[in-house]
């Protein structure tokens, strides 16, 4: 039986609410998997995952719609106010009642007292989701009572908590732009499941909920005229260049760059491909000989996120492939099923413009033999630098590579060596709304400590030996500035200068 799982974002109008959609997807035959109601955030909106057959489902959708539960549309509700003239007969309140019930309309406010000044009068105000029905609604009281229309209103009170999600949905338009509403509800029940869920890690729903709005806004405020980057340019040998291009957020660009063609290891985000092509220009970066080989050293976004704009072959870990495809930054980890790591990287993913290649080569398994206790994968040689790809043990994410030049003295470390020590406060706060939304950056938090310090220990020892011929190990870090080491601590290589648009 095909099975599959959906969701419902639902509008309560009032308390017997959920336990009426809630019974019309039970008569569907269909499984709630997930619900989330917090009647303090937002006491007209709720969350329901569901697990059915198709038919089930669109059965479930469509029942919810008949009975005016079922949001389908972003858009804050309409407010009608008016004055009915009742006349003094039993009854009459309660046929008012019935016509604004028949309507789907939700009482905001009612009030009426015929000992008071103005006996005749009920004062009513009412939200109504379906814009279209608000005339007719008005008409149908018309047909029975004189009615005088004081006003209407799109709901935008700020003190209004019935449209969090409402203005929240909105708030994420302005990051994302134009945004078809059915997918906007999508991501709100996406963003509410990893709040939902890292309450139990001790996280506040609401603030979750913001980090992943700031998280989406900073990466939008980096682009353009608010983008920026640290670069270090590393004279390797007389004809051979090393570049580092810190971002704003995320991930470092690393080019190789040698008279007969260029090496890119890793990419970026793709939000920041533009202003990254503009700044490869300005360093001479653009023109002949160009890019002969890209290395996407794993599969964050901000690693890979920009591999799928250039031209040149593209290589990468078998891993690191699938983990792209299957949209979750924990494939093939002990985390993979985790929720808050499968909506962070289709947050992260849409925030920062993730632009995957079409295809890509992949590495080869390993040839059997091992640098320390790393695999060996592959060697190369192109435009004069001979590399070798080294796998990792799938601490930080399953199909990271490094990349070990030797006769340069270079190594690529992707994730799993560090500078934090050397980011500047801009990049760790950035740094820290992943670490908030996924508690960990590493997907195997256990696993990749020996990573590191294996990884560590062959660097110190590649370094050893390099100073017996007065050169140092460059260590070229996923995150930070190129590093030398000082007595086991990383410590910045070569002059870093600023980078900015037209300055």
């Amino acid at each position: 039986m095909d099975c599959r799982n959906e969701f419902f974002v639902i509008r309560i109008p009032d308390t017997g609410s959920i336990h009426e959609a809630v019974g019309i997807i039970a008569d569907t035959g269909i499984t709630v998997t997930r619900c989330h109601f917090n009647r303090s955030i937002d006491p007209k909106t709720s969350f329901l995952s569901v697990r059915g057959t198709p038919e089930g489902c669109q059965k479930a959708m469509t029942a919810l719609s008949l009975k005016g539960y079922l949001q389908s549309e972003i858009r804050y509700p309409k407010t009608v106010r008016f004055t009915v003239i009742v006349p003094d007969i039993p009854g009459t309140l309660h046929r008012i009642l019935m016509i604004l019930d028949e309507y789907k309309a939700e009482i905001t406010s009612l009030s009426f007292d015929n000992r008071g000044k103005n006996p005749d009068r009920l004062q009513v105000a009412v939200r109504v989701h379906d814009l279209s029905l608000t005339n007719i609604l008005i008409d149908a009281i018309h047909a029975h009572y004189e009615i005088e229309i004081e006003g209407y209103d799109c709901g935008d009170d700020e003190s209004d908590g019935c449209l969090f999600y409402h203005r929240y949905a909105e708030r994420v338009r302005e990051i994302l732009g134009e945004t078809a509403d059915p997918y906007l509800l999508d991501l709100l029940n996406q963003f509410s499941h990893i709040a939902q869920q890292l309450t139990e890690y001790g996280k506040e729903y609401e603030g979750t909920l913001e980090q992943i709005l700031q998280n989406g806004r900073r990466l939008a405020e980096t682009t353009g005229d608010g983008f920026f980057a640290d670069v270090q340019k590393i004279q390797v040998t007389t004809h051979i260049w090393l570049y580092c291009f810190q971002l704003p957020g995320g991930g470092s660009i690393f080019i190789i760059d040698t008279p007969t063609g260029r090496i890119m290891v890793d990419t970026g985000y793709g939000i920041y491909h533009d202003d990254a092509m503009k700044m490869f220009k300005h360093y001479h970066l653009d023109g002949a000989p160009g890019f002969s080989r890209i290395i996407m050293t794993h599969g964050d976004t901000d690693h890979c996120g920009a591999a799928g704009y250039f031209e040149a072959p593209i290589w990468t870990h078998e891993g690191t492939w699938n983990v792209i495809k299957t949209n979750n930054r924990a494939y093939g980890a002990c985390s993979e099923d985790l929720v808050y790591e499968q909506v962070y990287t289709v947050m992260i993913n849409l925030f920062a413009r993730m632009h995957p290649p079409e295809e890509v080569n992949l590495f080869p398994s390993s040839t059997g033999e091992k640098i320390g206790d790393f695999p060996l994968l592959c060697r190369f040689e192109e435009n004069g630098v001979a590399g070798e790809i080294i796998e990792g043990y799938g601490g930080h994410q399953h199909g990271m590579v490094y990349l070990l030049c030797r006769e340069l003295g270079l190594l690529f470390t992707s994730d799993t060596i560090l500078n934090l020590k050397h980011l500047t406060p801009d990049r760790s706060e950035y740094n820290g709304f992943a670490v908030y939304l996924v508690r960990s950056v590493n997907v195997n938090p256990d696993l990749v400590k020996n990573e590191r310090k294996d990884l560590m220990k062959i660097a110190q020892d590649l370094d050893t030996e390099l100073q017996k011929d007065g050169k140092r190990l460059i260590i070229c870090c996923g995150h930070g500035p190129v590093s030398i080491l000082n007595n086991g601590d990383l410590i910045p290589y070569g002059t870093i200068e600023q980078y900015r648009h037209n300055i």
